[in-house]
Parts: C-alpha cells; sequence; structure tokens
C-alpha cells in the first residue's frame, strides 16, 4: 500500500498535466475572425455607399456577418478558458458566459467588457487596455445608435454612410483588439514554456 505521500504525488501529477494542455493558441481564431470582419464591413460598407449594389448584394452580407459572429464568440471564450489557465481564480465569470451573456439582454451592454479585461489582465500585458475600451465604445455607439436610430424614425436607413463609418470604425478596433489579447496571451503562454513552468 503506497504512504500517503507517495498517493498525493500520484494525484497531483495528472492535474498538473491537464492543466499543462489546457492552453489552446487562439491565433488561428484570431486570424480567422479579423479576415472575416475585413469581407463583412467591405460588403457592408459597399452596400451603404450603393443602393444597387445593396439590393444585389444584400442576401450575401448575412452570410459572412453571421460566420463574424459565431468565430469571435469562439476566439472569445477560447482567450477565456486561456485566461483561467494563466490566471486561475481570479476571474468573475466563467468561460461559458464569454458566450452566454452576449444573449443577455442590458447585461450584454457590460459584462463582455468585464471579461475581456479579465483576459487581459491574466495576460500580464504591460500597458493601459485602451484598444478593449475604444474597441467596446464603438462597438456601444453602432449597436445602440443604429437600433435607436431605426426604432425612432421607422423610414430610417441603418444602411447610411454615417452608419457604415461607424461599423468600420468598430470593426477596425475590434481587428486591433483582437490582435492585442491573443499577441499577448502567447506571449505569456511562450515565457511561461521557455521558463520551464506552467502556463
Amino acid at each position: 500500500m503506497p504512504s500517503p505521500s507517495v498517493g498525493a504525488a500520484q494525484r497531483r501529477r495528472p492535474s498538473t498535466a491537464v492543466h499543462r494542455l489546457e492552453f489552446a493558441d487562439p491565433r488561428v481564431l484570431a486570424t480567422a475572425t479579423q479576415s472575416l470582419l475585413a469581407l463583412y464591413v467591405a460588403l457592408a460598407t459597399a452596400d451603404a455607399l450603393s443602393p444597387a449594389f445593396f439590393h444585389t448584394t444584400a442576401r450575401f452580407t448575412i452570410t459572412p456577418f453571421l460566420a463574424v459572429v459565431v468565430v469571435f464568440l469562439c476566439w472569445f471564450r477560447r482567450c477565456r478558458r486561456n485566461a483561467e489557465v494563466q490566471a486561475p481564480g481570479r476571474h468573475r465569470y466563467s468561460p461559458n458566459s464569454a458566450v452566454g451573456l452576449w444573449f443577455v439582454p442590458v447585461v450584454m451592454w457590460w459584462a463582455p467588457r468585464r471579461i475581456a479585461l479579465d483576459i487581459w489582465r491574466a495576460s500580464d500585458a504591460p500597458g493601459r487596455p485602451w484598444a478593449i475600451n475604444a474597441w467596446w465604445w464603438a462597438w456601444l455607439a453602432k449597436s445602440v445608435g443604429v437600433t435607436a436610430y431605426v426604432v425612432i424614425d421607422l423610414d430610417g436607413n441603418a444602411n447610411s454612410p454615417f452608419f457604415a463609418l461607424v461599423d468600420v470604425l468598430a470593426s477596425a478596433l475590434a481587428v486591433l483588439m483582437i490582435q492585442q489579447v491573443t499577441t499577448a496571451q502567447r506571449r505569456k503562454a511562450a515565457a511561461a514554456a521557455t521558463a520551464g513552468g506552467a502556463v
């Protein structure tokens, strides 16, 4: 019969191995999200600037939009899971909340930003998370602005050049935010691997 100390060591070893395997490189999902964002913005901008183009391609624009939503949420959840590996026990929301809270009325206006900030802090990234904050406010301006405009003016055109400009700004900041968060997580993971410690 093994001694208590040996048994404890045996129980710890699998746990440590699983912990080290949990970090998953978010780079592929990040690149996919950024590419789909660029495609969606190009189509949406063309729709806004050319009514004829809008009537021709409107049905095709929804496909890249849905693809952006799905791939972005996959990236966001992966980063949240990685953040748990890099800074366990320091997060207010679960990895599944990184997806689910986007669909909860009212909560969706602030909770995802807090998750993004927790992810940033977990990566020990230098500097302030200005890209996250800028992206978030641009996204709010786009989402709330378009909704309010359509509700107030039922004949309003949500595909106007003004909203296209806001869309481009929010998307550009999203691309930058995704790049910074992904780079920060990969840098910390690489540093931990070089040091021979846990991620």
